[in-house]
């Protein structure tokens, strides 16, 4: 797998926690603007109301529409397969023919990918995930889990791209904080092993309060919430293919456990084990 050079960047426009201010309409860029007046005290900031924490969410799932379709083509146009035939843009053609991609290529932005981690980060880091409602339920649980769900995916995307990456899991939030250089690097490997192993994603996997945010029901831009977000066990499942050795038998297995599982979760009727394995 040949990765793109990482360009040096640096991360001092990812200090505003973003996703929190998603529905106020205003521009991308003014929001990222450190002298925005909409820029809140992340130092007091606790996400423990439900509307913010949906506003949180849906600001994560906009700024990672922002490398969807830039992950399709960084995958996909270096396929054995693919043509992209006569009149393709110059960038697209560094991709394809896997030239040196250029630091101007516009489809050579880690900066974006980082922006959806730092605010899973600060979700992550300020979400209220103990707090209860009447009925002794878990009210954060299932989007905390969504948004440890999109960081590990992020993060893999990022390393499958890039190679070995900066790799850190605290939010930015000053400018002492926004050099990459601090930060040690990871391959993809040991970032798969990281979130497999070290993140508590398992264990989410298994929390049935943990599977998808409900909303109560309601609806997200027209869409169910569940189709919104990244099943946990299909995360798993990457993660530990990607993190096998080719003689890891056992990790392969556990790969192929994950995949059951999110298929149990989609088809429970039509299959033996509507639990799912361990």
């Amino acid at each position: 797998m040949k990765t793109l050079n990482i360009k040096k960047f640096n991360l001092t426009s990812l200090f505003v926690p973003v996703f929190v201010l998603s529905m106020v309409l205003v521009s991308c860029n003014k929001v990222l603007d450190v002298d925005s007046n909409y820029i809140i005290d992340a130092d007091n900031d606790h996400l423990n109301n439900a509307t913010d924490t949906m506003y949180s969410a849906t600001g994560i799932l906009k700024k990672l529409q922002a490398i969807g379709d830039r992950t399709v083509l960084l995958g996909e146009a270096r396929g054995d397969l693919v043509d992209l035939g006569a009149g393709i843009s110059p960038d697209l053609q560094e991709i394809a023919t896997f030239s040196k991609v250029s630091d101007d290529n516009k489809y050579n932005n880690p900066r974006d990918y980082y922006a959806v981690i730092n605010n899973c980060n600060y979700y992550i880091a300020k979400a209220d995930t103990a707090l209860k409602n009447s009925r002794n339920q878990y009210v954060f649980l299932g989007e905390y889990a969504a948004i440890k769900a999109i960081r590990a995916w992020t993060y893999m995307q990022l390393a499958m791209v890039y190679g070995e990456v900066p790799f850190y899991t605290q939010p930015i939030l000053n400018a002492s904080e926004a050099d990459v250089n601090i930060y040690p690097r990871k391959s993809l490997k040991e970032i798969c092993r990281y979130f497999l192993d070290e993140d508590g994603l398992q264990e989410l996997a298994k929390n049935t309060e943990a599977a998808y945010p409900t909303y109560g029901n309601k609806n997200i831009w027209n869409i169910p919430p569940k189709l919104l977000f990244i099943p946990m066990n299909v995360i798993l499942g990457d993660l530990a293919l990607w993190a096998a050795d080719s003689n890891d038998k056992a990790t392969y297995l556990k790969a192929a456990k994950f995949y059951y599982n999110y298929i149990v979760e989609r088809n429970v009727s039509d299959y033996p084990y509507p639990t799912g394995i361990a």
